[in-house]
């Protein structure tokens, strides 16, 4: 950066920050806000540039959520991970609200499925190429006890589905392996 006479330097203004700071990914109205107090803008400066970018749509907190829901979905976690993610970045609870439940009704998401695939993956064993002799080519269950319906709730809670739905898959495991040690 060039210096004048005085000895300061030249600053970008706080639009031009913004949009360097936006060019890498989408940020949250309140993430940029912050990374413009960090570079310690007048606060007046900051506001006229957060609706100036809020009014031509590169600031969109709802467009946010949504895609975050998405980026979420892709990584095999519930919405209320995702939920609890964008309230600490900063978007208000309404708006987080209103993305999840359009996310969860145009994508006709059923979290209880999600969460019910990511149990049977922790219980059910698909047998080996090699045709394992002793499984009959058929699918390996584990044994269902308490200590494996706490690990399968622990991580169906780690990555953010509702009690209810981990209730409901615990139910629905116990009596799949239920159904398939009687066979």
């Amino acid at each position: 950066m060039k210096s004048d006479e005085t000895g300061k330097e030249n600053k970008k203004t706080a639009t031009e920050a913004a949009y360097a700071y936006l060019a890498s990914r989408m940020r949250t109205t309140e993430e940029v806000r912050k990374y413009l107090e960090g570079k310690e803008y007048p606060e007046s400066e900051i506001t006229e540039t957060l609706n100036d970018l809020i009014g031509m749509r590169y600031l969109d907190d709802y467009l946010y959520a949504l895609r975050y829901y998405e980026y979420n979905r892709e990584k095999k976690r519930g919405a209320m991970r995702a939920e609890r993610e964008l309230l600490e970045k900063g978007i208000d609870k309404e708006t987080v609200r209103n993305a999840r439940e359009d996310f969860l009704y145009e994508q006709k998401v059923d979290e209880f499925e999600d969460a019910l695939e990511i149990a049977r993956k922790e219980v059910f064993t698909a047998p080996d190429m090699f045709g394992d002799p002793l499984s009959g080519g058929k699918v390996i269950a584990k044994p269902y006890d308490d200590r494996l319906a706490a690990k399968i709730a622990r991580k169906l809670e780690g990555k953010g589905f509702s009690k209810g739905d981990i209730f409901r898959v615990l139910d629905s495991i116990r009596r799949e392996c239920g159904e398939n040690s009687a066979e």
